[in-house]
């Protein structure tokens, strides 16, 4: 076995540690912030609770790539699904129980974000300014993927039922049939769009910092950051 094989063996075999590392922190702090009040912020029923879990997953996706971040998306769907079923609240929390609401949607959002990085780091000339720009951009697109993806299958999956538990709350005397009719598309669109804007921005805002600050300490470590080379084959 030559140098520069075990070189490379020692090399992989880092660079799964460090994986595994990061996957294991990032879960452990996915998982702090589901069950805290910082990380899920529940709001009177039938509106959906404001997270803000998204951001680990983000971080994991755009510092380690798909894979990593697929893991700890698992980790938050799984601690969604868990929370749904302990927690008493009514509202579309009771949809969360299902697991193709609940999980499906939180590990296909940071695979999208780092798609979409993939493809901006291809077109954009690379520079550090623009690196932070990518980074955010995707950010901000991956959490209005985790809106979306959960409150369309939501809406996909229980339309009927979403508008029957809406209009539970809503007196007929007080609202137009034609809302009525449709209030269930009328919550998610309404709700969706603030609380979307609002994850999407607080994502740009903080995960480029972060993942610039890891990217640093990676690279004073000895390790290269993930390029739009890595991860995506």
């Amino acid at each position: 076995m030559t140098n520069q094989t075990v070189i490379q063996k020692r090399k992989k075999q880092s660079d799964r540690i460090r994986k595994m590392t990061i996957t294991a922190m990032l879960s452990a702090i996915t998982a702090l912030l589901v069950f805290l009040p910082i990380g899920m912020i529940t709001l009177p029923p039938p509106l959906p609770a404001v997270t803000t879990v998204h951001i680990p997953v983000l971080i994991a996706a755009l510092v380690e790539g798909p894979m990593v971040g697929c893991a700890v998306g698992f980790v938050f769907g799984i601690c969604s699904l868990i929370r749904a079923f302990e927690s008493g609240v009514v509202g579309l929390t009771l949809f969360f129980r299902n697991p193709l609401v609940s999980v499906v949607p939180r590990m296909l959002f940071p695979l999208l974000a780092f798609l979409l990085y993939w493809l901006l780091s291809r077109f954009m000339k690379r520079n550090a300014v623009l690196d932070k720009i990518a980074v955010g951009i995707s950010a901000a697109f991956g959490a209005l993927c985790n809106t979306v993806l959960c409150l369309g299958s939501i809406s996909l999956i229980y339309g009927d039922r979403l508008t029957e538990m809406v209009n539970s709350f809503i007196s007929s005397g007080d609202a137009e049939a034609q809302y009525l009719d449709k209030a269930g598309s009328w919550l998610v669109a309404v709700v969706g769009l603030p609380n979307g804007i609002a994850e999407a921005v607080a994502a740009a805002l903080i995960v480029p910092l972060i993942v610039v600050a890891v990217n640093a300490v990676l690279r004073r470590s000895g390790h290269k950051k993930v390029s739009s080379s890595q991860g995506v084959k």
